[in-house]
This record gives structure tokens, C-alpha cells and sequence, in this order.
């Protein structure tokens, strides 16, 4: 069936070449506001057929276009319980292969808008925070108050510096719970590339969250996606016995050319012989021998 047709079988080709591709995108994320220029770049476009964006749904206006290059200005984007989606499609040619490209509407923790109409005061210490199916929220703030409960049906994004490795931002929470929704601090394919400090609060006899307990992030068919700088191999074994008060440790030596990315300054944690975690010992990396 051929748009409702029914057409006799025959042979068909399927070439690659023949399908426009994305291969990149100038940014993920665009305000909710519209009026964020977007630059999409790939092979196979063409330079005058009719090129129409669709992001969420919601017209991007194209301002530019090239065989491999497609701008457009962004629409606003009333709050819908939707998924982010883009579409790309190319008059006479057909639909672009996305390949998993996508553009997120977000919403800036540092707007007021963002907490309620007319600006509103955003979170303080102590306050919980719910961001529902549908609302991807870009913690845009280097230092955010330390709030009691978080819970994410929609999207926390935790963008890094896009040129400063040693920007750190801190977040605080007693809770956070990943209710079907996604919490990113770096992807697998869009790394963290600064810092950040993450801190959970609470004490061992505060009240917990069913199955998840208490100073805790919590995931219920949900996803947390957690991806720095790569590195190589960061962990290894001990050469010799550490005896407790040790300055220094003994390592196994490396084989078959891997070596160790260990940095002074960076932490470390040796693992207990025994099976309590509350064993482990934290140590800073003062000087590297070897």
C-alpha cells in the first residue's frame, strides 16, 4: 500500500546517498520564549527547494539555507505534556534523517517567568521543587538553595561552561526523585566539561522516601544520565597492604600500555577489606610517584 493504494510488488532501492542527514546542531536547547536562531548543519540539503523545521510541533522559521547548512528562528512554546520532537522535511527530496538530534525547550531557572506568571520568586532554601511532564528546566545558576524535595516528571538539565573546565555550579537538595522523568548532568554524546558539587542532605534517622530512603536520588522509571570528561582507566588495585594513618599507597603496575588518569588535587576513595561502605577511606592525591 502506496498512500492507501494498493500497487503491485516491484524491486525497491534504498540508497543512503539519496537521504538528507543532520549530523550537528549549533545548540540543544531553545527558550520557551522563541526567537533562538538555530543552526543545522548535515549533507543532502538543498539551497532553494522549500525547507520546512518543525520542533515540538511548533514552526521554525527558516532564515538560511545551503546543502549543508538549514538556520531558522524558533517559535515560542506554549506548556504542552509533550516529548521533545524534531522534524526536518525538504520539498521534493523528503523527510532528514535526524539520527537522534534533537532541540529541547527548555525553561531557565534563572527566569522568573519560569516560576509563574508576572516573575515570580524563584525556589529559596527549604522550598520544594516539581517540574511536571512536559517542562525541561535548564539549571542555569552557579549556587542554588538547598531545597527540601525535588520531583521530576519532566526534565533537570545541568548544563556545563561553554568555555570555562573549571566553572563550578552546586546544587543542594534533601531528595530528588526521578518520577518518569530525566535528570542530566551530561550525556554520553553532550559531556559535562566544567564542574559541578551535587550535595544530598539529611541524617540517618530523617524521614525516607518509600523503597528509596532518605538523602537519596531516587529513580522510578526514570533517568538519570551522568557523563564527564572522559577519561581512561581511573580506578586499579593496591600493590601492598594500606595500614590505617598511611600517606601514601602502593599501586599495582599498569599492563599492556594503559595508564593510570590519576591528577593531584583530585579525590580518590580506598574500598574497605570488609563489606561496610562506612569503611571506605577518602583521600586528596598530594604527589604522584612512578
Amino acid at each position: 500500500m502506496i498512500d492507501g493504494v494498493a500497487t503491485p510488488l516491484q524491486p525497491v532501492t534504498f540508497s543512503g546517498a539519496m537521504t538528507p542527514q543532520l549530523t550537528s546542531l549549533s545548540t540543544r536547547f531553545a527558550s520557551v520564549k522563541g526567537g533562538d536562531s538555530i543552526t543545522f548543519t548535515g549533507t543532502g540539503f538543498s539551497a532553494t527547494a522549500k525547507t520546512t523545521v518543525l520542533i515540538d510541533n511548533r514552526a521554525c522559521t527558516v532564515t538560511t539555507q545551503t546543502t549543508t547548512t538549514i538556520t531558522c528562528t524558533t517559535a515560542n512554546k506554549p506548556y504542552v505534556k509533550d516529548t521533545p520532537k524534531l522534524e526536518i522535511q525538504i520539498a521534493g527530496v523528503g523527510n532528514v534523517a535526524t539520527m537522534g538530534h534533537l532541540v529541547t525547550y527548555i525553561y531557565r531557572w534563572s527566569d522568573p517567568d519560569t516560576w509563574g506568571q508576572g516573575g515570580d520568586s524563584p525556589p529559596q532554601d527549604g522550598d520544594p521543587v516539581s517540574i511536571p511532564k512536559g517542562q525541561h528546566l535548564l539549571f542555569d545558576i552557579d549556587v542554588g538553595p538547598k531545597l527540601s524535595f525535588v520531583n521530576i516528571e519532566g526534565s533537570l538539565i545541568f548544563p556545563p561552561h561553554p568555555t570555562d573546565a573549571n566553572h563550578v555550579r552546586t546544587f543542594d537538595a534533601h531528595y530528588v526523585l526521578v518520577k518518569g522523568g530525566r535528570m542530566e548532568v551530561g550525556t554520553e554524546t553532550h559531556r559535562y566539561t566544567s564542574k559541578i558539587v551535587i550535595t544530598m542532605w539529611s541524617t540517618k534517622y530523617d524521614p525516607k522516601i518509600p523503597i528509596f530512603g532518605n538523602k537519596v536520588i531516587g529513580v522510578n522509571y526514570g533517568s538519570l544520565d551522568m557523563h564527564g570528561v572522559k577519561r581512561s582507566m581511573t580506578w586499579t588495585m593496591l600493590g601492598a597492604t594500606a595500614n590505617i594513618g598511611a600517606t601514601s599507597i602502593t599501586l599495582l603496575p599498569m599492563t599492556g600500555g594503559v595508564v593510570l588518569d590519576w591528577k593531584v588535587g583530585e579525590e580518590i576513595v580506598i574500598a574497605p577489606t570488609g563489606y561496610s561502605g562506612r569503611e571506605a577511606e577518602q583521600r586528596t592525591i598530594a604527589s604522584i610517584t612512578g
